[in-house]
């Protein structure tokens, strides 16, 4: 067994505490850990949410009774597979624990929401990180302490408060920057217009690199603070036009002027444009 886990453990279980296994739903040592165990021993944390047909595929938390279990074993020497993480309770109970992060689950106004995945030890991670003493509390809820890889390494991190907190509006975590969001971003542009502007892609390859051109208008949103999602897909679609057509907007900020107000004016000249084309 990896050292800090296993004295993690050992320290976790001396002080009267349970411990629980957060894992990812797909992962090859779930079915070996659930064979071992009674319904009560294990929680699914996408049931009684909105996601409950995806429970199957969702995480699960498990209450570990034996540490030389070898499918725990197994993961312990695979951290860098970012299976999950570790926690200890004050209980067997898993209730209150599973109750907890299925309020925060999912993100977003209702109809626009997205999964927060806090059963990846890397956002885990960001989030601890991120968040002060006072708010590491309403993150980890009932969880006494946790144990997870991050950066080659295994941390250890105690929770000053644990309890059953409601979640905070707005929720402290979710602001916790993602080193990885702008490549996510520029993956997600470029298959985009793969799918719905390809022409217009494919003819930008011809004189140049996507993802250097794509490079150079994001750092135009950004100069500009055009972060909603219709300010990007405006402006990325009207620029791939203009790099391979004829179009032609005039995108420069007046003095002084607010960059909802510069997106409304841009927007209105390029619908007044389409009507004198038609």
């Amino acid at each position: 067994m990896q050292n800090m886990p296993g004295r993690w453990m050992d320290q976790q279980q001396q002080a009267g505490r349970r411990l629980c296994l957060i894992l990812e739903g797909q992962h090859e040592a779930l079915q070996p850990l659930l064979a071992a165990r009674d319904v009560s021993g294990y929680r699914s944390l996408y049931a009684e949410t909105a996601l409950a047909e995806l429970a199957a595929q969702g995480p699960v938390i498990l209450l570990l009774e034996r540490m030389n279990e070898p499918a725990l074993l197994n993961l312990l020497h695979q951290p860098g597979t970012n299976w999950g993480w570790l926690g200890s309770l004050p209980s067997e109970d898993l209730a209150a624990v599973a109750r907890h992060w299925r309020d925060r689950l999912l993100v977003g106004a209702p109809g626009e929401q997205s999964l927060y995945r806090f059963h990846d030890n890397r956002t885990l991670a960001r989030a601890l990180a991120y968040l002060d003493r006072d708010h590491c509390p309403l993150f980890l809820g009932p969880l006494i302490s946790v144990c997870y890889w991050h950066d080659d390494r295994w941390h250890c991190d105690d929770n000053p408060a644990p309890d059953e907190y409601p979640v905070p509006d707005p929720a402290p975590w979710l602001s916790a920057p993602n080193p990885n969001a702008e490549a996510i971003l520029h993956a997600n542009i470029l298959r985009y217009l793969l799918a719905e502007h390809s022409e217009d892609l494919v003819a930008l390859v011809e004189f140049q690199d996507p993802r250097v051109w794509l490079t150079q208008v994001l750092e135009q949103a950004r100069a500009w603070q055009w972060r909603a999602p219709e300010q990007l897909e405006f402006l990325v679609v009207r620029r791939l036009e203009e790099a391979t057509g004829n179009s032609f907007i005039r995108w420069q900020p007046k003095e002084e002027e607010a960059p909802q107000d510069h997106f409304q004016r841009v927007l209105e000249q390029w619908k007044l444009m389409g009507k004198r084309d038609e």
